[in-house]
């Protein structure tokens, strides 16, 4: 059944992805945060809608509540001190939660990957490093669009269970268990736990899509 409605599944899954990733970048300035946040919030709640009966949305729903509130500094500082405790205490890089520092090797696999699948969306975030957890989910946003757009989306599909296998999943699920324990803000907390919901999920349901495909 899955198999049959992928190609408007992912771009839906592609608009989350998107969201995911801006939740991740710095906001500096009231105006960055609605660009990056408020103003795809119309959209999210769309692909929610279209989403809501293969994936479950008990975080997201809280996420977007949290996210309408943020209307001024008042309560856009103490989620930038979350971002500032985030950075300090959980850098969000694949290669400091495998070894502890900013493992080159590490991005340097993340970037071949890009590679491989023709990313270029990459050189968006020229102050970010490669493996940055914005960085890795605008990828899985990428892979999520080229699978809509393709006549012959496995290959997309592919790519997106090996990169959440073999790079989100090894490392988001620490991050997001270590980020709990240190932010304050229920912005900052629901955005972790609906990170780490909608990555499993999605795992389970890319799974069960590519096994329709190889089962016709």
């Amino acid at each position: 059944m899955l198999r049959s409605l992928s190609k408007q599944i992912s771009l839906f899954r592609s608009i989350l992805y998107d969201f995911l990733s801006s939740l991740y970048i710095y906001p500096y300035k009231l105006s960055e945060f609605d660009e990056f946040v408020k103003s795809k919030i119309g959209r999210v709640r769309e692909a929610r809608r279209a989403l809501v009966k293969i994936y479950e949305f008990r975080h997201l729903d809280a996420l977007l509540d949290a996210a309408e509130k943020i209307d001024g500094y008042d309560q856009l500082t103490p989620i930038e001190v979350d971002f500032t405790r985030l950075d300090y205490g959980v850098p969000p890089f694949e290669g400091y939660l495998h070894t502890g520092y900013l493992d080159l090797t590490v991005e340097d696999s993340v970037k071949k990957f890009y590679a491989e699948y023709g990313a270029g969306f990459e050189k968006e975030f020229r102050d970010l490093r490669a493996d940055h957890i914005a960085v890795e989910l605008a990828f899985m946003s990428y892979l999520a669009y080229k699978e809509h757009e393709a006549e012959d989306p496995f290959k997309y599909l592919e790519g997106q269970s090996r990169f959440l296998t073999n790079h989100l999943l090894t490392w988001v699920p620490v991050f997001v268990r270590r980020g709990l324990k240190i932010v304050s803000t229920e912005y900052m907390r629901q955005t972790l736990l609906f990170t780490r919901e909608f990555l499993n999920q999605d795992k389970d349901v890319i799974e069960i899509i590519m096994s329709e495909d190889e089962d016709s």
